[in-house]
């Protein structure tokens, strides 16, 4: 449980990062700050990751395993990865309130580690779609919420009287890090 929070934190923390750092890759035209820009991340994700993660096991379940197809098991969920982020970014076009712009959603949508990890756990643990599915929603959620907590603290942030040694990347790694022992509060409190 601790090494998948590690993981959520990461991707969120590579999101974050992206957003804040790089204007030209902003994923959503029509906003201008991070918590809008987290949210329709938020949004990407929560369609993304179970699309993904549930075509996978299923390509895993009935096709590579009972044809020796193990090893290609990596390489065929990255191509899954590819080819659902389009498909995700043509619902959120069509829904018209957020407009992802390229190369900005399709890349941090696609390199989002969550998306290939949640699909390699869910091959690796559930015995069946149904819980596949339902794992897949709820890691989409917590990082979801991962994404929207950090960039509302990140805004919160810019309004603090901070030195500026510590403004930008050194005060959102410490606020990182003790947001990641508060997390860390959660392990074993549910018993697998």
């Amino acid at each position: 449980m601790s090494a998948l929070l590690l993981i959520l934190l990461s991707a969120v923390l590579v999101n974050v990062m992206a957003l804040t750092r790089m204007p030209a890759w902003r994923p959503f035209e029509a906003v201008t700050g991070t918590l809008q820009g987290a949210q329709g991340l938020a949004i990407a994700s929560l369609l993304a990751i179970p699309t993904v993660a549930a075509i996978a096991w299923s390509l895993s379940t009935w096709l590579l395993e009972p044809n020796a197809l193990g090893y290609l098991r990596t390489f065929v969920f990255v191509i899954v990865a590819v080819a659902v982020v389009p498909l995700v970014e043509l619902v959120l076009r069509r829904d018209g309130r957020l407009q992802p712009q390229r190369p900005g959603f399709t890349l941090l949508v696609t390199t989002n580690s969550a998306v290939l990890g949640i699909a390699l756990m869910v091959d690796a643990r559930m015995q069946n779609i149904v819980d596949a599915v339902s794992f897949s929603i709820a890691m989409a959620v917590a990082l979801g919420f991962l994404m929207l907590a950090f960039a509302a603290l990140h805004d919160r942030l810019q309004h603090a009287d901070v030195p500026k040694v510590f403004r930008d990347a050194p005060l959102a790694l410490v606020s990182a890090g003790i947001m990641a022992l508060a997390f860390m509060g959660f392990t074993g409190l549910i018993q697998e």
